[in-house]
């Protein structure tokens, strides 16, 4: 799915897969690997749960719409 993806949807994808990965582990778990890796309530790890929701909201918008460097290749 993201073979043929833009750079910018590609990082993108990756953030979105962290994101649902680590929500895994804190289901199945109870631990949240971005707190470990980290450091919990550092900014960088505000940082990253920014860019977490920031890359949900682009993939949310994918179901609407074609990002136009992807379309263009």
């Amino acid at each position: 799915m993201l073979q043929k993806a833009c750079g910018v949807c590609k990082i993108v994808g990756i953030f979105a897969i962290a994101g649902a990965l680590n929500w895994g582990f804190i289901g199945l778990f109870g631990v949240n690997l971005v707190d470990q890796i980290f450091g919990a309530g550092t900014t960088l790890t505000r940082i990253v749960y920014i860019l977490i929701g920031v890359s949900g909201i682009a993939l949310l918008a994918s179901f609407f719409m074609i990002c136009p460097k992807c379309k263009a290749s």
